[in-house]
């Protein structure tokens, strides 16, 4: 789990390079919210399928190793699901903040309600995860505990499709990253030279 939560954290800085220096946020987008379906689909299905994870163990008893078949899908679906971090993290909030014209008062206000809803949503959302799924997976079901979140996932992916057509679609212009890598080689190039004594010497 460590290292699924480290990769998640640096998944996004790659996934805001591509989104900028090749996708563009909606595809970028796109992809991650069909990624993350896919993994949380996977990792439901781990939960829910009998083949999917070791038998059960009473107290006492030698608990069955997974086999190597169920740690594939188990790591199928944390792929994705970082795939999804990559591109969600990074671009969901820039991405609505494109909606908006900033040059206009109403575009404005658009902006700060969006900002104003976004975190109050994204709180909420944190606050049900931490509460009413952890207490369904470790209560009722995991299958169940993980479905919850898969289903709402769909329901995303679904209304984030159908306005397609009515996004507006900033084309990608270059990632900063792109600058800062380019310093930094152009400094290791030219490591070897000398500081001329004086400045305005060529």
């Amino acid at each position: 789990l460590n290292g699924l939560n480290g990769t998640t954290s640096l998944a996004p800085i790659v996934g805001a390079f591509l989104s900028d220096a090749y996708l563009g946020r909606y595809l970028a987008l796109a992809i991650a919210s069909v990624a993350s379906l896919i993994g949380m689909f996977f990792l439901t299905l781990t939960a829910g399928a009998d083949s999917l994870h070791p038998a059960d163990c009473g107290v006492g008893e030698v608990c069955q190793k997974a086999s190597s078949y169920q740690l594939a899908v188990l790591f199928i679906s944390f792929a994705f699901l970082v795939i999804g971090s990559a591109g969600i993290r990074p671009c969901s909030m820039p991405f609505g903040a494109d909606q908006f014209d900033p040059h206009t008062e109403s575009g404005r206000r658009g902006i700060n309600s969006f900002f104003n809803w976004y975190y109050f949503t994204f709180t909420s959302a944190m606050l049900v995860s931490a509460t009413v799924i952890i207490y369904v997976q470790s209560n009722v079901n995991w299958a169940i505990g993980l479905g919850i979140p898969t289903a709402l996932m769909l329901l995303a992916c679904v209304l984030f499709f159908m306005g397609t057509r009515l996004y507006v679609r900033v084309i990608p212009e270059g990632s900063p990253f792109t600058t800062i890598v380019q310093v930094f080689a152009a400094a290791f190039a030219k490591r070897s030279l000398k500081q001329p004594k004086d400045p305005k010497q060529d």
